[in-house]
């Protein structure tokens, strides 16, 4: 059986992943560049970083997610790097590996009010101060373009969401040193969704650009 960190791999369920749940979304002002790694370069500024806090409840898989890094750009293909990654489910950890390339990890997530701690087995991941607003207005359309993978097979995908937005209140409270830049204080701009529901499609392998 494959292992990878340390995890024998479990089975997953194929794509389109179709969930529901609650999210907030966030830039964040770095301390330093936020790593894009080429050909790709910086949609926005090179020090600043989004911040996805997902919550899926309903559908093809229930767990808590945090993904972090940089939005990016290269010719007319768009998104977030996803160059950090935790989750609370091992089918999820390996459906994203295996087909969006995302570098998925396993995390445990503390809600309490207004705050959420994010920790693994080597400790304290980050934790995040947040809103519980409810939506108002119709459900509105959002597409989530992301991006994984490698040099010589990049993937690409636009996750389709619809929610109900707010104000999100996203800061930052708590930051590991792991990462290689640090984020702090309130984001410049965030949103929760709720009630929200996304679909992600299968990736689109980029082999050359």
């Amino acid at each position: 059986m494959t292992q990878q960190s340390g995890l024998a791999e479990v089975p997953f369920p194929p794509a389109p992943w179709r969930m529901s749940g609650e999210c907030w979304v966030g830039l964040l002002k770095a301390d330093r560049d936020v790593p894009c790694p080429a050909p790709w370069k910086p949609l926005l500024s090179s020090r600043l970083a989004m911040v996805v806090l997902m919550r899926y409840r309903e559908g093809t898989l229930q767990y808590d997610e945090l993904m972090v890094g940089p939005l990016v750009r290269h010719g007319l293909h768009l998104g977030l790097w996803v160059s950090h990654i935790w989750v609370t489910s091992e089918a999820s950890l390996w459906g994203g590996r295996r087909m969006w390339s995302l570098p998925k990890e396993l995390a445990t997530f503390t809600w309490e009010e207004g705050r959420v701690r994010v920790a693994d087995a080597s400790g304290p991941i980050a934790t995040f101060g947040v809103e519980r607003r409810s939506g108002f207005g119709p459900s509105l359309p959002v597409p989530m373009p992301g991006i994984g993978g490698a040099p010589g097979g990049w993937t690409t995908f636009v996750g389709r969401m619809s929610g109900r937005l707010a104000p999100g209140g996203l800061r930052v409270e708590e930051w590991s040193e792991r990462f290689p830049f640090r984020l702090q204080g309130p984001a410049s701009f965030s949103v929760r969704a709720h009630p929200m529901s996304l679909t992600v499609p299968a990736p689109t392998v980029v082999t050359a650009f």
